[in-house]
């Protein structure tokens, strides 16, 4: 074990911190998670208007509420590769240094996705338009690449003071827009000539280019159980040592798992399938009670502990858990570096998932849509706000499952503690 540990502090934790501070995967993750709100609202109305009672749907069409909640996950979910250009642009300005330039550098960022965006030519009504398919799902990679060019060449400009000067008394927004006008000349105009190399290609345009090459292969990837098994165990193999795997993590799968947010939550306002089962949803089964799947600990910790060590931080660490905080239980208790919890820790969101998606598979439970943000729910309201009353009901099995499997190593450890009490005690008196 020692061998082992000595391996990870010298080999792996270097390159994970390398990853998880990455001013890029930063800038995605961070301008991804700015959405919440916006992917909130989209998925709360895809929920409530596709549950699939007869005389509810009946009474939606009838008095066309439904019409009008299906407006709503139209100009959310099914837009996210437009909000996410401007997003990561103005987030990762901060990160990059130019905070000052955030703004203008969203809107440059936006103003090149839509340019790489093909119109849709309408010869009988002589009128072109966007079509969502490219605005959506379909265009996120596109949106990622154009927000971080537009980043670094925004900088450049900054740092070379390549910018229009204004004079003092000038309003603070005039100036900004004018700082910003030669770089954003620049910039779209360069976009402008990658619009054009890609029209005269058989791919057509930028946003067909990426699906085709890079993001229709890495949602194959990803949506393969093993890959998405062997990123939990990294993620929770970090968070042993101390370190945020999920922040290492979900920059790599938070591209993939939007866009399956858009394709699950389509299906399901057609009343059709959820056709990626292995999204947030899943993500957050894996963390039931946070990293590692450590709510079957503080469960067992709060029901069955006797020491008394154990008992008061039960009363800390049993809420946080439940809504899927378990920093308290991993920094101290501790999990970290702690050898006796190392094997429930990476065995139980495992075991979990694995038996959570093979029953999806089955058709005995039905897959979670896969919303962002919501891994903070307890379970069974998580599985009813992701769409799925059967899957809110198995995490309440994955919780009992948690609790068999941590249930060993936690006597074990609260034995010692009785132990040390005892002697404690002895000694004092």
């Amino acid at each position: 074990m020692n061998a082992f540990i000595h391996f990870m502090e010298k080999r792996f934790i270097p390159v994970a911190n390398k990853i998880s501070s990455n001013r890029y995967l930063k800038s995605v993750s961070t301008g991804s998670m700015s959405l919440l709100g916006v992917i909130m609202l989209g998925a709360i109305f895809t929920v409530i208007s596709s549950l699939s009672w007869e005389p509810y749907q009946n009474f939606l069409s009838v008095t066309n509420i439904g019409t009008v909640m299906n407006y709503i996950p139209a100009y959310t979910i099914d837009l996210l590769g437009l909000y996410m250009a401007f997003s990561i642009a103005y987030c990762g300005a901060g990160i990059f240094g130019i905070k000052e330039q955030a703004l203008g550098t969203g809107f440059i960022s936006l103003v090149c996705f839509l340019l790489l965006t093909p119109l849709t030519e309408n010869p009988e009504a002589r009128a072109s338009f966007l079509s969502t398919n490219y605005l959506g799902a379909r265009g996120v990679f596109v949106a990622i690449f154009v927000s971080l060019i537009t980043i670094q060449l925004m900088k450049l400009f900054v740092e070379k003071n390549i910018t229009i000067k204004m004079p003092d008394g000038v309003p603070e927004m005039v100036t900004k827009s004018f700082t910003s006008l030669i770089p954003a000349v620049v910039i779209a105009s360069l976009f402008g000539i990658v619009k054009f190399g890609f029209s005269v290609t058989s791919y057509n345009s930028a946003t067909d280019f990426v699906y085709t090459l890079l993001q229709e292969p890495l949602q194959r990837l990803t949506g393969s159980l093993t890959a998405f098994l062997i990123l939990i165990l990294i993620s929770n193999l970090l968070w042993f040592f101390g370190i945020h795997g999920s922040m290492t993590v979900l920059p790599i799968l938070m591209p993939i798992f939007l866009g399956y947010l858009a394709d699950n939550s389509a299906a399901v306002a057609a009343g059709e399938a959820v056709p990626h089962a292995i999204n947030f949803g899943l993500y957050d089964l894996a963390c039931l009670g946070g990293s590692g799947a450590t709510i079957g600990l503080v469960t067992d910790m709060f029901l069955f502990s006797k020491s008394k060590r154990y008992k008061s931080f039960s009363k800390i660490v049993f809420p946080s858990g439940l809504f899927g905080v378990n920093e308290p239980v991993i920094f101290g208790m501790p999990v970290m570096l702690n050898v006796m919890l190392l094997i429930p820790f990476l065995l139980t969101p495992l075991v979990i998932t694995s038996l959570g998606y093979a029953l999806i598979s089955m058709g005995i439970i039905t897959a979670p849509i896969g919303i962002l943000g919501s891994g903070s729910l307890p379970p069974l309201i998580h599985g009813i706000v992701q769409g799925s009353l059967s899957f809110g009901i198995y995490q309440l099995f994955a919780v009992a499952i948690s609790m068999a499997i941590y249930y060993p190593f936690f006597k074990t450890l609260d034995n010692q503690a009785v132990q040390e009490e005892r002697l404690a005690q002895e000694q004092a008196g």
